[in-house]
């Protein structure tokens, strides 16, 4: 049942940042992907976001600082790369 539930949860982690990555912000927070399901377990969303940057699916940017998430498809982000 585990691996039903993480797919699940996967499925909309991905579809959260595909919505929300085409707005103008491209780059979240872990902790801000957490806020997004405040029903879920965060270290489970931890696990699929990982388990997304291993697909290459999501990948890491930090800025020297501050290490954020991010669609691997904006990395290195692309004007005009979003089309709705």
């Amino acid at each position: 049942m585990g691996v039903i539930m993480s797919n699940d949860l996967k499925a909309r982690v991905l579809e959260m940042f595909q919505g929300k990555s085409c707005r103008d912000k491209k780059m979240f927070y872990v902790r801000d992907v957490t806020r997004w399901f405040p029903d879920e377990d965060r270290h489970a969303i931890q696990n699929v976001i990982k388990q997304l940057i291993d697909e290459e699916v999501l990948r890491y940017w930090s800025s020297g600082s501050t290490t954020y998430v991010m669609l691997a498809e904006f990395f290195p982000r692309e004007e005009g790369a979003c089309s709705q």
